[in-house]
């Protein structure tokens, strides 16, 4: 399939190598390269890309900056940053890049990155899909912070002390730590009160999960819409996760798993988000016909995109590079007696934390989706229903806003 890629970096070394790897992955790729980016701006405005890699320090324009236009410009392109080493001390947030790469960038890495994200739009099948995802003017950007964070966590030589220095810096993301770290999911025994403590107990891909979430719900803290309690749905992700968490070691899944289930069940209704964000008036007919109807918004949602939130938030989660398992689960949320195999599974583990939240702290004020019988049969799940639906089921976590 033919594309065209843009690269954008002052150094002439570091573009002559980004753009000889682009055209080594398919011939019909056309690649260009700018070392200035204000001719790229004009490139873009000239001809939109399919992809665009940018250096972040520039002289005459950041890299974020460039992107900011390109959003605007062109908001169908994925967009690309590229920087040098941050340090846990200096993070920050560029919001105008769907996906960051450390310089120097691994030859691989770069070649799987760009992969993946044109792969997550061809895997779009949903016409319905399509089309929302085609007209978003504004889609949240991964957070440079969750990829240093990574960085950091795949350097074994990185001390726990200097994540848990950034967790005690932010009062926000601290107190969500050490609330989970003190719940019986964890089972110390005892108070937990340092972040660094908390780390040692929660391991650091739970951490870069819960970072990612605090990122992603900051991102949206400002949406002003009347159908969306933001806080509340934020509440209903963290039970979600903390619930998916605790099914996948009850059903004795892989550590893996439990560790994914959580970071699925925190990022589930980022696509709720993005369409309150994008097509806001839609949203709230699609709510209006769900309280006329008495019916589940989800529904009403699907009636009027022609795709569900989890759909779209799956399509985020694979361009954001998330972990295949993940991107799955969720994009099954809705429809989980379509994952072949007939056994328990992450999926599962997602749809069943996602319903006993629901019931246990209502995203909102809809009538609930029913229980899909059937599935849980098939899953060998129907008879511990009672048990997860009782009171007594989890114990008291403290997770709550």
């Amino acid at each position: 399939m033919k594309r065209c890629l843009y690269v954008v970096d002052d150094q002439s070394a570091v573009l002559d190598t980004a753009v000889l790897i682009l055209r080594g992955i398919d011939p019909q790729w056309e690649v260009m390269g700018f070392s200035d980016p204000v001719a790229a701006l004009a490139a873009v405005k000239a001809c939109a890309p399919d992809l665009i890699l940018s250096d972040q320090l520039m002289p005459g324009m950041l890299g974020s900056q460039l992107l900011e236009e390109v959003r605007r410009i062109a908001p169908a392109a994925i967009r690309v940053i590229m920087s040098g080493y941050v340090s846990l001390n200096k993070l920050t947030l560029i919001t105008s890049a769907h996906q960051y790469i450390a310089k120097p960038f691994d030859i691989n890495k770069l070649r799987e990155l760009v992969q993946r994200s044109f792969a997550a739009q061809e895997r779009i099948l949903n016409q319905g899909l399509q089309s929302v995802a085609t007209s978003l003017r504004s889609i949240p950007s991964l957070p440079q912070a969750h990829q240093s964070l990574l960085a950091e966590l795949e350097d074994n030589r990185t001390p726990s002390s200097g994540i848990a220095h950034m967790v005690s810096e932010d009062a926000g993301l601290s107190t969500k730590v050490l609330q989970l770290a003190n719940s019986p999911l964890f089972g110390q025994g005892y108070l937990i009160t340092k972040p660094s403590d908390a780390v040692m107990c929660l391991g650091t891909e739970m951490i870069a999960a819960i970072v990612l979430s605090q990122s992603l719900f900051r991102h949206y803290q400002k949406l002003d819409n009347e159908e969306l309690d933001l806080p509340r749905v934020w509440n209903h992700c963290w039970e979600t996760a903390y619930l998916g968490q605790l099914l996948c070691r009850q059903k004795n899944l892989p550590r893996r798993a439990a560790e994914e289930a959580f970071l699925a069940g925190l990022l589930h209704e980022a696509g709720r988000y993005i369409l309150v964000d994008n097509f806001p008036e839609p949203f709230v007919a699609a709510c209006q016909n769900a309280r006329r109807g008495k019916s589940p918004l989800a529904a009403c949602l699907r009636e009027t995109f022609q795709a569900t939130p989890a759909q779209l938030t799956a399509y985020l989660m694979e361009l954001w590079g998330m972990p295949a398992e993940v991107v799955s689960a969720i994009s099954l949320q809705d429809y989980p007696q379509e994952e072949p195999g007939g056994a328990f599974t992450l999926t599962s583990a997602l749809y069943i934390a996602d319903q006993l939240a629901a019931r246990k702290a209502p995203p909102d004020d809809f009538a609930m989706e029913a229980w899909n019988t059937d599935y849980l049969r098939t899953i060998g799940c129907l008879d511990d229903l009672p048990a997860w639906e009782s009171p007594s089921f989890p114990p008291a976590s403290g997770r709550g806003q």
